[in-house]
């Protein structure tokens, strides 16, 4: 795995995207050369000599630009920490630790289908990016149109883009599991060998997404958020329980994680 990096970040640009939704890109040369989909970063609100919060708070890498050395993040204020850093302007710094985690993996060979709902999408852009199989398919999910986010950056790259709204605004009308079902259900058994899914987003669509790919017999990661506070395995915050009835610590082997290996029916 790369190295890790605790960097003063100048922030590039920040943008409300949505309402309470903002798209922060940071440059950060060392974590965008060495990060890969799925991985995180832990942001610090305040200044390194304030410690208040004291606690960094965790996001997903949206976006690395190794080439303009700089990396995007997506997040929505909930909280103290978040609402501090919605307030940062561009040419201010924040303390970056990462890139942290264990990322996607990419069995070559097989299709891949992206399924994200709301904020979910955060690190499957970045997937999307580097995707080397076109004959991907993104399939996106939220309550109605104004909260899907990012939709015209994923139609940028390329791969077919499915929607599905739960009011009809926009694309199929219903929820996103239901676009991946009729996905799965028109392959032939054989074919369905040659998927794999990636999937991010509130904890009972993923559950529905693993328990769909578990009935077609088809390979799914998925990405886990969880409280955390140190990013590194060490305040252990973020156990998760496994299949096996051990614990699974979303920091350090994850958050990116085979969809049989959690126990859906404890979280």
């Amino acid at each position: 795995m790369p190295g890790r990096f605790d960097i003063s970040s100048r922030i590039v640009s920040q943008k409300e995207i949505a309402p309470d939704t903002f798209l922060l890109r940071l440059y950060a040369p060392e974590i965008a050369e060495n990060a890969v989909p799925g991985q995180f970063v832990m942001v610090r609100p305040g200044l390194e000599e304030e410690r208040d919060p004291l606690l960094r708070r965790p996001f997903s890498v949206h976006r690395a630009d190794p080439d303009a050395q700089q990396i995007e993040i997506l997040y929505r204020v909930v909280g103290r920490g978040t609402r501090m850093i919605a307030r940062k302007q561009a040419g201010s710094h924040l303390q970056v630790l990462g890139p942290l985690g264990r990322g996607f993996s990419l069995p070559k060979g097989k299709i891949p289908i992206l399924v994200g709902g709301g904020l979910g999408t955060a690190p499957l852009l970045f997937l999307a990016d580097v995707l080397e199989e076109k004959r991907a398919v993104v399939v996106l999910g939220a309550v109605t149109r104004s909260q899907l986010l990012r939709l015209q950056d994923f139609s940028s790259t390329g791969l077919e883009v499915l929607v599905a709204t739960e009011d009809g605004s926009l694309g199929n009308r219903g929820l996103v599991t239901e676009v991946l079902d009729r996905l799965l259900g028109r392959l032939e058994k054989d074919a369905r060998k040659n998927v794999v899914v990636f999937s991010c987003g509130p904890m009972p669509m993923m559950r529905a997404v693993a328990g769909l790919c578990g009935n077609y017999s088809v390979e799914c990661q998925v990405s886990l958020e969880t409280a955390m506070a140190c990013g590194l395995g060490l305040c252990l915050g973020c156990a998760v329980c496994s299949d096996t009835g051990a614990f699974l610590h979303v920091c350090r082997q994850g958050p990116v994680f085979p969809a049989g290996q959690v126990d859906w029916s404890k979280i």
